[in-house]
């Protein structure tokens, strides 16, 4: 939603179908929420031919669903790129946390399905919920109706990684799919797919290149021993970002790995590592034990 216009947007969409990706990630509050409406346009005439997801849970403030707000909001960032951490602490303040019942999830539901141009979601996730939410009665009785009138495909939570790990432990219904942050870095895939949930990872880069790019660079030789290790040049374009998603694919082989791109050669060579080219079984494990290594015997918080 950073794109200055819907077309430049659906167009970066489009990129990504024709790259070969097929599910799409969504909530009502992202993109100061607009991301379900643009994705709904996209997704025109393709419907049978990708996966969605969307969320209950965390709505976009009221003042942000204005077009006009929207439009300037973005105008700014692009002026002002430092401004971005700003206006999202604002909003976030200004943020309203839905209540956890029946009714404003069927609400957000049908007003999801309505930006979406769809009749249904192929996954449903409650927002942040909190363990008593995941856990209630009501919010489980209404995921099974919605399931019964094929609305949604499946369910599940996604949030904070403490939360997500008691819902995991519970073994609860809303534990079938369970979306949290995963990398090299902060392992945490291992113990949810050993309680049982599918998973959907996310933040695969974020914080781990730049801690890793760091590490490296901290102490020359460092890079050349990796390289040796790994068999490959490190600092080429994309080739350690393209390691961990592949990291992420193969530590999540049968769940879902989410990443965000403005640019769409990004996007087709995030395609590319999805579909397992680039990098070998080898090199993968190989990182895996270098990460591992990594994490055992230096302070990282400190990079």
């Amino acid at each position: 939603m950073g794109l200055a216009s819907s077309k430049e947007r659906v167009a970066l969409l489009e990129a990504a179908f024709d790259a070969g990706i097929r599910h799409f990630d969504t909530a009502p509050y992202y993109g100061y929420g607009e991301a379900e409406r643009v994705l709904g346009e996209f997704m025109v005439g393709k419907r049978d031919q990708v996966t969605v997801t969307t969320k209950f849970g965390i709505e976009a403030p009221a003042l942000l669903k204005s077009r006009t707000v929207n439009r300037m909001a973005r105008g700014l960032l692009r002026l002002f790129p430092g401004m971005r951490q700003l206006l999202s602490r604002r909003a976030q303040a200004l943020t309203p946390k839905s209540r956890f019942t029946a009714t404003a999830a069927r609400e957000s539901l049908e007003r999801s399905l309505a930006a979406l141009r769809t009749d249904h979601v192929d996954l449903f996730l409650l927002h942040e919920p909190g363990y008593a939410d995941a856990a209630s009665d009501e919010m489980r009785d209404f995921l099974e109706d919605e399931l019964e009138r094929g609305r949604i495909r499946a369910y599940g939570c996604g949030g904070e990684f403490e939360i997500i790990q008691e819902i995991a432990k519970s073994q609860m219904p809303t534990a079938a799919w369970l979306q949290f942050e995963d990398n090299l870095l902060s392992r945490r895939i291992e113990e949810i797919r050993a309680a049982g949930s599918k998973c959907i990872t996310f933040r695969t880069f974020h914080q781990a290149l730049a801690t890793l790019t760091a590490w490296l660079e901290a102490v020359p030789g460092r890079y050349g021993e990796w390289e040796c290790e790994l068999q490959m040049n490190l600092r080429s374009g994309g080739s350690l970002a393209g390691l961990l998603q592949a990291a992420s694919h193969a530590r999540n082989p049968d769940g879902i790995v989410l990443f965000s791109t403005r640019r769409a050669d990004r996007i087709r060579a995030a395609a590319e590592v999805a579909s397992g080219l680039g990098f070998s079984a080898e090199q993968i494990e190989t990182l895996k034990g270098l990460t591992a290594n990594l994490i055992q015997n230096y302070d990282l918080q400190r990079l």
